[in-house]
């Protein structure tokens, strides 16, 4: 499997914030008394902030101040500590580089916020492009978070670029764009998924 352009989705593939999501939109809910579940937080943690708004059944007038707290929540110190890097994400991050292989990250999350992770945690690989909900208007699974990746790196869409991600849309997301899709599935939940699934990123080496 040889791509020269990986891109790769943040959360729930580079990055284990399953635990530090939960505090985060409960945190967010709790603005307008919603309470939200550890399996609401898991799902809507693969989806962007609308989805997830509409996913939650809240009126949609208290969008802004939901989303809002979420963001803010977000950036907290004591969210930002129960994040970690997946054990294969960083050693593969690193063959990758050493190949040659031009990466970057894609995701529904703020820009801003992952760039703050990656410091926080002492993450030192080269992305070539770092692209969040700030920089599009319309989250996956539409192109538009792919399409403004590959300008960022001047690249055009084709099969030697794929996108790697651990839902179902992020595959979706990648052929939207004309761009390869990999989903990682390391719980193995989606055994019959017809198109390139792994078990781990280090098989992308």
């Amino acid at each position: 499997m040889q791509f020269d352009v990986y891109l790769f989705d943040f959360d729930g593939t580079l990055m284990d914030t399953r635990e530090s999501l939960v505090p985060v939109f409960r945190a967010g809910y709790a603005v307008v008394g919603r309470e939200v579940s550890e399996e609401e937080a898991e799902r809507w943690m693969h989806l962007n902030l609308t989805q997830s708004f509409k996913d939650s059944g809240v009126d949609e007038k208290y969008f802004g101040v939901v989303c809002k707290a979420i963001i803010d929540s977000l950036d907290m110190p004591e969210s930002i500590r129960l994040i970690h890097a997946f054990p294969d994400a960083i050693p593969t991050l690193k063959k990758l580089r050493a190949l040659g292989k031009r990466i970057g990250i894609v995701s529904n999350n703020a820009a801003s916020h992952i760039r703050l992770v990656l410091e926080t945690l002492h993450i030192d690989v080269p992305f070539d492009c770092i692209v969040g909900s700030d920089m599009f208007l319309h989250g996956k699974p539409h192109p538009e978070p792919i399409q403004v990746a590959l300008r960022l790196l001047q690249e055009k869409e084709g099969p030697n670029i794929c996108y790697v991600g651990d839902s179902l849309q992020d595959p979706e997301t990648g052929i939207n764009a004309g761009i390869g899709g990999v989903l990682l599935d390391r719980d193995g939940r989606h055994s019959d998924y017809p198109g390139v699934r792994i078990r781990s990123l280090k098989e992308l080496c």
